[in-house]
């Protein structure tokens, strides 16, 4: 009865992918057109290949970016073998489709029995990595059936997940498919013992490697330079429209620093949103191509485009992560390598490196601009940014490494 319910759920999903693009979502049209004459198109890839071939899947860019770390130690490492990356979602395919550190970029076709061994038999995989939530039953099957070493990756667990309730045996099942799983921590350790599975690991979340390496690569922006002329700076990144509504609030209360807004989606709609909520002040956009005068005299910079946030936290004294009073946060570590104070809004539970960083004294829950407020005075004093800088330094030893700890597993 669990395979039915799974296979219609799974149908039910795809029938209704299908339906939403013959509406005209642009997202799901991406995910069916991408998925047309896949197979016809992945035996023309594959026929004439020798080598060993790694795959590779992740859901999407979020998960892409945990599996990145060790997908470029093993572009390194094993220069013989060809590596095969898929996503299940356009947003991760669309943004890596050319990711040069893969041989192969495809979006995944639907699970089903017949997809799942026309897929194996074409690939032919030597070993096959799932990224932190994928587990599709008929792939995890089929692997284990052909005795394929399988891995999932920076995986984290929950008491509420069906794998741990009295109906999740179909979950269970697929548990058992993997060779090793690398866990963020030790709860989710003791939950997979709790239902016998005895091959897990604590690896640690690999994206802390990942932000360690772009933490390297920072970039520097003269129109930045000019904007922040070494004043105080409050980097807020991936914000949404009630994360925005909270900065504008709390700036009308506290204009003595530099405000960097790098929202979530910048239409021009939502750029106008901001622009408005911050009338009272002087607001310019990347963009706009400003002298360094008035990016001097401005008081709020928006950055209009994508790909520079991970550099621009060398820029602040604090930051603000956005998400946290919708579906929850976005990526605070890349924030934290910078040995910097991290806010954001109080959907964060999820999240184990948010909670990790709240414990350590780095990170901080705020409801409302007064308590925002509170914080960023608190935190200005310069012995609570000397605490914050080892507390970070701290952390960063202890949890970094996981690709590492991986690779030593891997057959």
């Amino acid at each position: 009865m669990a395979k039915l319910l799974y296979y219609l759920g799974v149908f039910l999903y795809k029938f209704t992918i299908h339906f939403v693009a013959f509406l005209g979502n642009t997202k799901a049209k991406n995910w069916v057109n991408g998925r047309k004459d896949i197979f016809k198109r992945l035996k023309q890839t594959f026929e004439k290949n020798r080598h060993p071939v790694i795959w590779i899947h992740c859901a999407s860019l979020g998960e892409f970016e945990q599996g990145r770390p060790l997908i470029e130690r093993l572009n390194t490492q094993f220069p013989s073998h060809k590596i095969l990356l898929t996503f299940f979602s356009p947003s991760g395919y669309l943004v890596q489709k050319d990711y040069n550190k893969v041989d192969w970029v495809f979006y995944l076709p639907a699970d089903s029995p017949k997809h799942a061994a026309q897929f194996i038999s074409i690939v032919q995989p030597q070993q096959a990595i799932f990224v932190k939530y994928e587990f599709w039953y008929y792939y995890l099957m089929q692997l284990q059936a052909q005795q394929i070493p399988t891995y999932l990756i920076s995986a984290i667990f929950r008491p509420n997940q069906p794998f741990f309730r009295w109906y999740g045996t179909l979950f269970r099942q697929m548990i058992g498919c993997f060779q090793h799983i690398f866990v963020q921590n030790e709860a989710s350790l003791l939950l997979l013992k709790q239902i016998g599975y005895q091959r897990g690991v604590i690896a640690g979340d690999t994206r802390l490697d990942r932000v360690l390496a772009i933490k390297k690569q920072a970039k520097t922006f003269p129109i930045l330079d000019a904007f922040c002329q070494k004043q105080y700076t409050l980097v807020c990144g991936s914000t949404w429209p009630a994360d925005e509504a909270v900065l504008a609030d709390f700036f009308q209360q506290f204009s003595a620093c530099k405000l960097v807004i790098a929202p979530h989606q910048i239409d021009n709609k939502h750029l106008q949103q901001i622009e408005e909520l911050f009338q009272f002040t002087n607001c310019l956009r990347y963009s706009q191509q400003a002298t360094a005068d008035e990016l001097a005299q401005a008081s709020v910079l928006i950055i209009d485009n994508i790909g520079m946030l991970s550099s621009i936290y060398a820029y602040a004294d604090l930051a603000y992560i956005g998400g946290g009073f919708g579906l929850g946060i976005h990526n605070i570590l890349e924030a934290a390598v910078f040995e910097i104070p991290v806010l954001f809004g109080s959907n964060y539970q999820k999240f184990q490196e948010a909670k990790d960083l709240i414990e350590a004294g780095v990170a901080f829950e705020i409801s409302h601009a007064k308590d925002m407020l509170y914080r960023v005075q608190q935190l200005q004093q310069t012995a609570a940014r000397a605490k914050i800088q080892q507390q970070v330094q701290q952390y960063i030893n202890q949890h970094s490494g996981a690709t590492q700890v991986i690779l030593k597993h891997l057959d």
